[in-house]
């Protein structure tokens, strides 16, 4: 996720102990209130700490806090379903056990997890359970879990242990956090946006600042060519310039086209354009003052 940590949905193999309010249990079974009454408790639990690792930046730092994830977590329904004893021990207390773990969630928070995830270009949660061997209706996710359960010594107590969770309380966890980060996810990509545009207008002004300051060079250099030119011509005799001025005029026409055409296939950009059509009319100029300063006539002594 953005400035979330890159963590994988089904690497992390949980185990949480969670505590019964029971008491006297000299021994107790996979099915029974107290046993399954642990187990809520364990999930509840560990779907809290998995969907709090899921809401931390790249530093470390929680972008939702505790209360709002334990209070999202307190919504969902779980419900056990085809719950068997796989293992017994007859000399220990421990009971193994497997069943369905179905987790209800409300239609808005599948809706904002999938969004989120999409925001940051994840597959749905349809599509990212695919590995976890786990089904998905339009309101839960439902998937086997393995686990134990064992009185204390005392009997005042009993634990439930997940053996094995497939990363499946990792995708629970996901679908809570990806739900709580919704807003703060897209309020973190409008505002990378906004910074993008701004960043991207201030590039655009700055180069518009540098090629408006390139186009005034060249037009402060045409105009200096122009005067150079007006010099050499004005020194001409005034006869030579009236044989020489059919020429000129000529020879402006075809200064003015060409570099034109020059500016034209320098760039498309428009400010690029008219600076090379006008560096291309103060060197055409230039060029021009020095063949017509071969016309002025030569004064002896200097």
């Amino acid at each position: 996720m953005v400035g979330m940590r890159t963590k994988s949905l089904f690497t992390l193999a949980f185990a949480s102990i969670a505590l019964a309010s029971c008491s006297a249990f000299s021994e107790t079974n996979c099915s029974d209130d107290s046993s399954k009454g642990a187990l809520e408790s364990a999930i509840r639990e560990g779907l809290e700490k998995v969907a709090l690792e899921r809401a931390q930046d790249d530093d470390g730092n929680y972008l939702i806090s505790a209360s709002s994830v334990r209070a999202s977590v307190a919504t969902v329904k779980l419900i056990l379903e085809d719950i068997r004893t796989t293992k017994e021990d007859p000399d220990s207390t421990k009971r193994f056990c497997t069943g369905t773990l179905k987790i209800v969630f409300s239609p808005e928070t599948f809706k904002s997890a999938d969004a989120a995830r999409e925001l940051l270009g994840l597959p749905k949660i349809a599509n990212a359970i695919d590995d976890a061997e786990m089904d998905k209706g339009a309101d839960y996710l439902k998937g086997s879990l393995d686990y134990s359960v064992q009185p204390t010594d005392d009997g005042e107590k009993v634990f439930a242990e997940f053996e094995r969770s497939d990363g499946k309380l990792d995708i629970f966890g996901e679908v809570v956090a990806a739900s709580l980060l919704r807003d703060r996810i897209e309020n973190k990509i409008r505002v990378e946006k906004q910074e993008a545009e701004l960043a991207r207008k201030q590039e655009e002004e700055a180069v518009q600042a540098m090629l408006n300051a390139g186009l005034e060079a060249a037009v402060a250099q045409r105009k200096a060519s122009q005067e150079a030119i007006g010099v050499v011509w004005n020194s001409i005799d005034a006869d030579v310039r009236k044989q020489l001025l059919a020429q000129q005029r000529a020879w402006i026409k075809q200064k003015d086209a060409a570099c034109r055409v020059e500016g034209l296939q320098y760039s498309t950009e428009p400010t690029e354009q008219k600076t090379a059509e006008a560096n291309c009319q103060a060197r055409e100029n230039n060029n021009r003052a020095n063949q017509l300063s071969g016309y002025i006539p030569y004064e002896e002594g200097y």
